[in-house]
């Protein structure tokens, strides 16, 4: 049986092209070094693409020092990026960004910077996929980007702030979903979108895990930190269900329930304090999954 993974590949599409040709981090070797160890060209902060260049970028990242980033100015160049598809910047650049044709947008807060106004959604009217990473409870999504564009894809923390999830039913769009720090939100309660694509990171002990079943349509989940109690039945009522991965969630009961996934191919298992017997281990592997990651569970 052929492996596919249909998270990575999900996020690839709709966060893409992160590498290869046509790459560009503008900044210094530091800032850009994951970058152009992938193949991307750097360009150093203040400086500009060589003119034969601009039509070849699709991805731009930029990557300012702390003292560049307080100007808080894009670079003048970004109107001739024709082709650009996808940028990843800093939350106080995103302000004044104008793109007609951006399709993919990673916004990083390493510093819990507020932008000193939200970017427009009319400002990026073909965005489908956002990215909004922070280690931060603020500032909120509301905050990095109102209105929000028709999003396909989005990445965003919760923090328990029933106004972000508020902000779900506006996209009935959606197809891939991340949320971190969800806590006890019931998410599915503000979905609108048939979602194929689910990541919940971060919740507490009450949190509804149960509620998933009530989203037949998702073909990937992915569940990390997940305090509350993991029962396997509920992935049974998930007939399209192909892949899961369950991560560093200490509660999961009635695995051997997994066997019973209808489409289930896919199953990855790590740092749950050990819920799989040894007869459980034994069937799971005669099982046929195309990929199987338990050993480390």
């Amino acid at each position: 049986m052929t492996h596919a993974d249909l998270f990575g590949t999900s996020r690839a599409r709709y966060l893409g092209p992160l590498d290869g040709d046509g790459v560009l981090c503008v900044g210094n070797a530091a800032e850009c070094d994951h970058y152009t160890e992938d193949g991307a060209v750097r360009v150093p902060w203040g400086r500009k693409p060589r003119p034969e260049d601009l039509a070849r970028v699709r991805s731009l990242a930029l990557c300012p020092t702390e003292a560049q980033l307080r100007k808080a100015v894009l670079p003048a160049y970004l109107p001739d990026l024709v082709n650009l598809e996808s940028l990843t910047l800093p939350a106080p650049l995103v302000t004044h960004l104008t793109s007609p044709a951006l399709r993919s947008l990673v916004i990083g807060n390493a510093g819990g910077e507020v932008p000193a106004a939200p970017l427009a959604g009319t400002a990026v009217p073909a965005l489908r996929a956002l990215m909004w990473v922070t280690s931060y409870t603020t500032p909120r999504l509301s905050q990095v980007v109102d209105p929000l564009p028709p999003l396909e894809f989005l990445r965003t923390p919760v923090s328990g702030d029933a106004a972000v999830l508020r902000r779900l039913e506006e996209l009935p769009s959606l197809r891939h979903l991340e949320l971190e720090h969800l806590r006890n939100a019931d998410v599915v309660d503000h979905l609108a979108a048939p979602l194929r694509v689910l990541e919940i990171s971060g919740t507490g002990r009450d949190f509804p895990l149960a509620r998933i079943a009530a989203i037949p349509t998702l073909h990937s989940l992915r569940l990390n930190g997940i305090r509350a109690e993991i029962d396997c039945t509920v992935f049974t009522a998930l007939p399209g269900l192909a892949q899961l991965t369950v991560l560093n969630s200490k509660r999961i009961t009635n695995v051997g329930a997994l066997l019973d996934c209808p489409s289930l191919t896919d199953l990855v298992v790590v740092d749950c304090g050990n819920p799989f017997g040894a007869d459980d281990r034994a069937r799971f592997r005669s099982h046929g999954f195309a990929r199987l990651g338990i050993d480390h569970a």
